[in-house]
């Protein structure tokens, strides 16, 4: 499994700043995780709106969710196991009216492929208040894994098969750092894992509909 030490010595190999195999120096390193937040972050924003749920009491979190804990609240927020199929709540008269948007309600029990299914491997769960915190989930690990704050030798949050994509995106971010310039080779790398992580061509989607009311 690739840590972010793992991303950052590919990424400053990658630049031929290191050989392949050897091992970073400590300002690399602190370089290099700066460099992998500031991807993770960008992909965060740029995978659109989270749903804002206000929170004063323990809760469920559900996918794509940004958790606002009010001041003063002391509650327990929980990962969600799995996702209920349902993705808002309809109100108004006789049902008819408008959507508000929840983003997918988690729960704690297993999906059952029915009812209820597993988080797709990239939702995210962010969490604002008095402590901060960012979740992606990992399919492959079947495990939600801290983006904020991230640590060295710890898990990198996403798919180990956006490994090669990562450890470009970051090489082009300590390009000015090391002193090296990427060469073309690295910036065709970088345009295929940007299409890479934006696209997430093997994440399901839910289908787009029309909303008249």
């Amino acid at each position: 499994m690739a840590t972010c030490r793992d991303v950052i010595a590919d990424a400053l190999a990658l630049l031929g700043a290191i050989a392949p195999g050897g091992e970073p120096t400590i300002d690399e390193l602190d370089a290099g995780l700066a460099a992998i937040s500031s991807v993770l972050l960008g992909i965060h924003e740029s995978r659109g709106p989270l749903a804002d749920i206000d929170v004063t009491a323990d809760f469920v979190a559900g996918e794509n969710q940004r958790l606002r804990v009010q001041a003063g609240a002391n509650v327990k927020l929980t990962l969600p196991n799995s996702i209920l199929r349902c993705n808002g709540v309809r109100v108004g008269v006789y049902g008819v009216g408008w959507v508000r948007d929840q983003g997918a309600v988690g729960s704690i029990g297993p999906a059952d492929g029915f009812l209820s299914r597993a988080p797709r491997d990239g939702s995210r769960i962010e969490v604002v208040g008095d402590s901060q915190a960012l979740y992606f989930y990992r399919a492959d690990l079947n495990a939600w894994v801290a983006a904020n704050p991230l640590t060295l030798d710890g898990p990198l949050p996403l798919n180990a098969r956006f490994g090669e994509a990562m450890s470009a995106l970051v090489a082009e971010r300590l390009s000015d750092a090391v002193g090296v310039s990427p060469s073309p080779g690295l910036l065709r790398r970088v345009a295929r894992g940007n299409s890479a992580l934006m696209l997430q061509s093997g994440v399901t989607r839910d289908p787009t509909r029309a909303d008249y009311f």
